[in-house]
């Protein structure tokens, strides 16, 4: 704003030091000559002007201005919110003030002094109350901002306490998932698409015998039995290539020391949102023993009499049982008052099928009789018609197995959870970052038009208006000196114009001029806001006894709002009338400007524009909600809602505390 004052001293000064530019004339019905006029330069240019500064001011990223020695020169709102102090405390006071770290930030301002190009420093900074904030800096010299000759550096002070606390919360996410995935009763193993281990939990280690950095330097080929490598291989490749989602082996792994042992293996996949695939996952369990048993079983067969583990032999036809040692009465206590009706021997005779018809000549089930679990192994006895059957309790196995399972199942829902959420996270940080982009680069393209606009204003308007009074006086001192009769309404005609031009600028510099409004003075500032001749619509104010305003920086953002729908009311309505209205509304206060224009009939255009924008952020600042709105009879409805609990009054900080000497002695030396 205090540059948009020197620029028109400038041009002023330009014109009345010879400016050679000569106003367009027309003609009028008596045929004089006049100077063209705009039709309503004032307007537009209090519009323009005003719209840069609220741009500035209510912009929703601090911004500060600060010359080489560290001192702030202006700020806009949301930095004396971010600061804690008010704008007349913050002009003029050291930066480092606030800052929580001084040898960083004088770092960065050493950086801006020698580097025409944007400086980037995170820090945190101490506001007069409340926490320390994590705030990341950004600096640019600006070459058209000046302060008394010397450079200013703009700086946009970026908030980072919502991404810090995004951060923790990723952090301590991914250590439970770690503590979760190092601590796994199973081996978990992940693996590049390429079939390279990259990670490897305890127990995998612990099941191949290798430490973790020399296991993941090895791939599935070195780890794998060569008449397994085949087969495992292969269905990895289909699985990285989508053509199944996952698949489970029994296969061989050879330990470091030599050891073959079996092992089961679910591999699944993990992908990128684009369906890359990154890493496949594995869950591996020693099933070593299990293999081991069956291989006994069968062993065991040639000698069924001294078998230390239950054996039964029954007749294929009748199941009567021939034969049954001490260990199978002990496993099923109830077997000979039972005999043919024991669930166990029905369930046998049932897997038997294969062996009655001489497609094998052994059968390997696992057969569940009430709450137990029991591995058998049944071949039939040649030339006989009897069937031995060996078996063993595997209820224990069977629950851990499952209980396995059921961990194995969770573990992978988690992984896929974590995975997904980490995706939304970056997703949406990464959308947040483009938005704060593309409106701080919205802000300055906007900022560059109205300086353009209003010096083109300036020129065309005030400029031409002091050119045609310098014109009339050249004319009458020409006059005298040739001692010709001078008209006395010549001489009234240059004081009615200079005391336009004065009326003029009186009003431009009153529209430029920041006036602070708090809540006793909000009536008052929106009285005089439409009492202003500026307007060409007539505009009142009707204030209802029920509307209260205690908190200052809620009556600041309402006048805010109110100017800024009164222009465009002016600009854009074509009404016949402009009314102002503070009330009471059921759950709080309301602010309404109304008018009774042409109204509009696309409200997604209107809700685009830049003013909307800027309002409906002002209300969310108060904790309110704008609405626009065409009712029927015509014309646009501004309204912003407040509720209750954004009228709460807050208190005034005006404690101020010494400057520490160590900045102050830092400050001596940079001056």
């Amino acid at each position: 704003m205090k540059k948009l004052k020197r620029l028109a001293r400038k041009e002023k000064r330009s014109t009345r030091n010879g400016a050679t530019r000569r106003p367009n004339r027309r003609r009028d019905r008596d045929g004089n000559s006049s100077v063209r006029r705009r039709r309503h330069p004032k307007t537009e240019l209090e519009a323009a002007i005003q719209r840069f500064v609220d741009l500035y001011d209510f912009a929703p990223i601090a911004y500060v201005s600060f010359d080489r020695a560290g001192r702030i020169e202006e700020a806009n709102l949301v930095a004396t919110e971010l600061l804690g102090d008010p704008r007349d405390r913050l002009i003029g006071r050291p930066f480092a003030f606030y800052v929580g770290d001084l040898d960083l930030f004088l770092r960065h301002l050493l950086y801006c002094r020698t580097s025409q190009q944007q400086v980037e420093t995170e820090l945190e900074l101490k506001p007069r109350k409340g926490e320390r904030i994590p705030a990341l800096l950004c600096s640019r010299p600006i070459t058209s901002t000046t302060r008394n000759g010397a450079l200013l550096y703009q700086t946009a002070i970026m908030d980072l306490t919502e991404r810090k606390r995004a951060e923790q919360a990723l952090r301590e996410s991914s250590q439970r998932l770690q503590a979760t995935y190092e601590r796994a009763p199973i081996g978990i193993i992940e693996s590049s698409p390429e079939g390279k281990y990259v990670g490897a939990n305890e127990e995998f280690c612990r099941i191949l015998g290798y430490p973790k950095e020399e296991l993941l330097q090895r791939g599935i080929k070195n780890v794998t039995h060569k008449e397994d490598y085949s087969r495992d291989i292969k269905l990895h490749r289909q699985l990285v290539a989508g053509e199944i989602p996952f698949y489970e082996i029994e296969k061989r792994f050879v330990r470091k020391d030599g050891a073959v042992i079996w092992a089961q293996v679910l591999r699944s996949i993990v992908r990128d949102a684009e369906g890359t695939p990154l890493y496949t996952i594995g869950a591996v369990r020693d099933i070593t023993e299990h293999k081991a048993a069956e291989e006994k079983l069968t062993w065991l067969a040639a000698y069924p009499r001294d078998n230390p583990d239950p054996v039964v032999e029954f007749d294929l036809e009748t199941h009567a049982i021939y034969y049954a040692n001490p260990a199978a009465f002990e496993l099923f206590p109830d077997l000979q008052r039972l005999q043919l009706r024991h669930p166990f021997v029905v369930q046998v005779m049932q897997v038997a099928k294969p062996l009655l018809e001489g497609r094998t000549k052994a059968v390997h089930a696992d057969i569940d009789v009430g709450k137990s679990c029991y591995a058998a192994t049944a071949v039939r006895i040649p030339k006989t018609r009897r069937l031995r059957v060996y078996s063993s309790d595997i209820s224990e196995r069977k629950r851990a197995e499952s209980a396995l399972q059921e961990s194995k199942r969770l573990l992978e829902v988690r992984v896929r959870e974590r995975t997904h959420e980490l995706a939304v996270a970056n997703t949406e940080l990464r959308n947040e970052i483009e938005r704060r982009k593309g409106l701080e680069g919205e802000i300055l393209a906007v900022s560059d038009r109205e300086q353009q606009r209003l010096g083109q204003e300036l020129h065309d308007g005030v400029c031409q208006h002091l050119t045609a009074v310098a014109f009339m006086a050249r004319s009458v001192a020409l006059r005298l000196k040739n001692h010709r009769v001078i008209d006395a309404a010549d001489i009234d005609k240059i004081a009615q114009l200079v005391n336009q031009g004065a009326t003029d600028m009186r009003n431009l510099s009153r529209a430029l001029h920041r006036s602070d409004v708090d809540a006793p003075k909000l009536v008052g500032a929106l009285q005089d806001l439409v009492d202003r001749e500026i307007w060409r619509v007539p505009c009142r104010l009707e204030v209802k006894p029920s509307f209260q305003v205690e908190d200052d920086a809620v009556a600041a953002q309402l006048y805010r709002i109110a100017r800024e729908a009164v222009i465009n009311a002016n600009k854009h309505a074509q009404a016949r009338e402009i009314v102002v209205r503070l009330e009471r509304s059921p759950g709080g206060m309301v602010l309404r400007v109304t008018d009774d224009g042409v109204g509009f009939s696309n409200g997604t255009e209107l809700r685009q524009g830049l003013g909307f924008h800027i309002m409906n952020y002002r209300a969310q600042v108060m904790g309110g909600r704008l609405e626009i709105e065409s009712p029927k009879r015509g014309g646009t409805r501004v309204s912003c809602y407040l509720p209750n609990k954004a009228l709460q009054s807050r208190k005034k900080e005006n404690a101020d505390s010494g400057l520490p000497g160590k900045i102050a002695n830092a400050l001596a030396a940079l001056i």
